[in-house]
């Protein structure tokens, strides 16, 4: 189930009590934080989510046409009861 909530911080937060797949959509301005993230879909394993991020970031590619890599929407896969912030700056992509 996807919630509003508030971080330790008292920030506003979304998370879900399943996997999911959360989309940071760009807001147009680059203010203090320019990024504006909802959960996008929810599923029973890992893998799924997986898999669901990949095709939404296939789809967001192909749209972002010569947008800035920093203006450009994100992705993440989040484990359940995951705290993310609603708002937040650009992510740096970790190599793993």
């Amino acid at each position: 189930m996807i919630e509003q909530t508030k971080t330790r911080a008292k920030l506003p937060a979304i998370t879900s009590n399943r996997w999911h797949v959360v989309h940071a959509r760009w807001c147009g301005t680059p203010k203090l934080e320019p990024f504006e993230r909802s959960i996008v879909s929810e599923h029973d394993a890992r893998e799924e989510a997986v898999e669901a991020a990949k095709s939404l970031l296939h789809t967001l590619r192909n749209s972002a046409g010569d947008r800035p890599l920093e203006e450009r929407d994100q992705v993440f896969v989040r484990r359940p009861n995951f705290k993310s912030l609603a708002y937040a700056r650009r992510r740096e992509r970790k190599r793993t």
